[in-house]
């Protein structure tokens, strides 16, 4: 009698495991239930560029701004964007950076008219009046903002219900500084969609992901960083399990690749925009981003100017793309611009590369392969 009640405890606690384990994730936690839905109420959201403006999602938006039969092409500012850059105070327009304008012998280039006119759906991430606080960034991001979802959970509701369920056509994201953070987390919330259920359409998640000089964040730089770290992303309940920012940028990629195969080029600019980093091999975190990226430093912009780089390197990627500008190395070679192809792109995972040239013209640039554990990089 004794071994029958035994075999039935344990029967009983091996259903409650089962059962447990069928409400979790496989990585061990549970997601939140959402529901997706327009929130007219807030002015941060992805906002759509047609005929000299930005409007923001919604059901009512007219088709000029987003076709569903033409690819689409994403942007994300980072922080303090270009105050002299905004048409509405809202989203900064997607055009020449005043601070590149301040160091560089260019005109003002529309990248977000040219688009349109190469048959793109062009959208901005548009959280322009709370991107001033470098402290509050990270958990605006990640954790929380506004008392609710964090921004990379609304951007991502909002691309899904704009996008949609039939959504075939190429989707390219692009991050500046800490938007390389809103470009990675907004991706990664889409995959946490399509692993729950919450979309059904993988064509959603961005195949390509390009990264405009990153700023990856120092914890000393992130308020309530010792909460934060103890805490769990927003929407996912992924805990961060006091994964510094460079680690947790690794980790993400590293999933995000796993399930989707995208294509994630990197290139920095300003030293604080890349030195988290070790590149002789020691550094796992490096290690692992390089499996599933391509990095370029832009040696040749940096000497225009040390702090306006920042910006430049942004302009370097816009110009590569909507003048299709493929670069090559000393083996002649294509390397990495943002209009190298997504496969392209994939074949030069962990590659590293030097841009050379020192104006930001390039007609004239080139790219040179370095091998990281044998020479300076």
């Amino acid at each position: 009698m004794k071994k029958v009640l035994i075999s039935i405890v344990l029967l009983i606690a091996l259903v409650c495991v089962v059962s447990f384990a069928s409400c979790m994730e496989p990585d061990g936690y549970k997601s939140d239930d959402i529901t997706l839905t327009y929130d007219v109420s807030t002015d941060y959201g992805v906002y759509w560029y047609a005929d000299g403006e930005y409007v923001r999602s919604s059901e009512s938006m007219d088709a000029k701004y987003f076709d569903a039969s033409k690819p689409t092409f994403i942007f994300a500012h980072g922080w303090e964007p270009d105050q002299n850059n905004s048409s509405n105070g809202l989203v900064e327009d997607l055009k020449t950076h005043s601070a590149t304008l301040n160091s560089c012998d260019v005109e003002v280039v529309d990248y977000a008219v040219l688009l349109k006119e190469q048959g793109y759906n062009v959208a901005c991430l548009g959280w322009f009046g709370y991107a001033s606080s470098l402290t509050n960034l990270f958990k605006y991001i990640w954790v929380e903002f506004d008392g609710g979802y964090a921004l990379s959970v609304r951007f991502a509701e909002e691309l899904a219900l704009v996008l949609g369920n039939d959504y075939d056509k190429e989707v390219k994201m692009m991050g500046h500084s800490y938007g390389a953070q809103v470009a990675v987390a907004t991706t990664y919330q889409l995959t946490k969609f399509k692993e729950d259920g919450v979309i059904s359409n993988a064509n959603i998640i961005p195949d390509r992901v390009t990264l405009a000089d990153p700023y990856i964040g120092a914890p000393a730089l992130i308020g309530g960083w010792k909460t934060i770290k103890t805490g769990t992303i927003a929407y996912s309940n992924e805990p961060i399990n006091e994964r510094a920012p460079k680690t947790l940028m690794a980790d993400t990629i590293e999933y995000i690749v796993d399930k989707n195969d995208v294509a994630f080029d990197i290139y920095g600019g300003m030293l604080i925009a890349y030195d988290y980093y070790d590149y002789d091999g020691s550094d796992e975190d490096f290690e692992k981003l390089s499996e599933n990226c391509v990095f370029t430093k832009c040696r040749g912009l940096e000497s225009i100017s040390s702090t306006d780089v920042h910006n430049i390197v942004r302009d370097w990627l816009l110009l590569s793309l909507v003048n299709n500008v493929k670069l090559y190395d000393q083996n002649n070679d294509v390397g990495p611009t943002a209009a190298a192809s997504n496969e392209e792109i994939k074949a030069m995972r962990g590659k590293c590369y030097n841009q050379v040239n020192t104006k930001l013209d390039l007609s004239r640039d080139s790219l040179i392969l370095v091998d990281r554990l044998a020479t300076e990089y």
